[in-house]
């Protein structure tokens, strides 16, 4: 059981340069696996458990900061900054609908069907629209 553990424990020094080619959630999966294995070695006492687990922490967190890095010179920023980015024009994007909303209801050149049939080609984009930088949000 030792000999997993030093194997893994040298394969976590090999995952730096491998990295770049998995996505940082399937890199966190392959810690969560090793945390269980620490956790399941009946060998270990439970302070040398702890122990093996805060290194392996640490050396997880190393990997997502040089994972976070490398996204970052290759797209610019980092996944949260993309992610906030698509929430502003989310909220952008209502804003203007309420605008929208608002000029159609006040002008009274309109009979209240145009109205209430812009509105409602109105709603229908902007749901699209939403939907849209929804799904993209979720990309990262």
């Amino acid at each position: 059981m030792n000999k997993i553990l030093v194997l893994s424990l040298v394969a976590l020094g090999l995952s730096v340069s491998v990295s770049a080619q998995k996505t940082q959630e399937q890199m966190n999966k392959e810690y969560a696996e090793q945390y269980k294995q620490i956790g399941k070695d009946r060998t270990l006492s439970g302070e040398e458990k702890g122990r093996k687990k805060r290194e392996l922490s640490a050396k997880q967190r190393e990997d997502n900061r040089k994972y976070d890095e490398a996204y970052r010179e290759k797209y610019g920023s980092t996944k949260d900054e993309r992610k906030k980015k698509v929430e502003n024009r989310i909220d952008d994007l209502e804003n203007k609908y309420e605008n929208d909303k608002r000029q159609i209801e006040n002008n009274r050149n309109l009979s209240d069907s145009q109205r209430k049939t812009q509105k409602e080609a109105l709603k229908k984009n902007y749901k699209s629209q939403k939907e849209s930088l929804k799904r993209e949000k979720d990309r990262y």
